[in-house]
């Protein structure tokens, strides 16, 4: 890998991208209670104890929208399901079998 001079490091410098991370950090430190000055460990803290749990507990409340909407999809599939009034007589409402994957 060929080093980067002086000037194209700076040209691929990001200012607000930066800034973006230093506020994070100065957030990051105020919500773990420190006063001795050390950033080391901040970001590890903050996963395990802030966004981990969190993600943690969307990821759960994903798979419960996803399992309510199959269910909701099913029901309403079943909804539309329904037998004649009278039985057919001749062949004009029974379906032709298409095989699939599972058969």
């Amino acid at each position: 890998m060929i080093p980067m001079t002086e000037q194209e490091y700076l040209d691929t410098w990001n200012c607000h991208e930066q800034n973006q991370r230093a506020e994070f950090m100065d957030h990051m430190y105020e919500r773990s209670g420190r006063t001795n000055g050390l950033y080391t460990g901040l970001w590890q803290k903050f996963c395990l104890e802030e966004a981990g749990p969190y993600c943690k507990m969307m990821w759960f409340e994903q798979q419960k929208a996803v399992k309510e909407f199959i269910d909701q999809a099913n029901l309403r599939q079943l909804e539309t399901l329904s037998l004649p009034d009278k039985p057919c007589k001749d062949d004009s409402c029974k379906e032709t079998f298409v095989p699939n994957l599972h058969d």
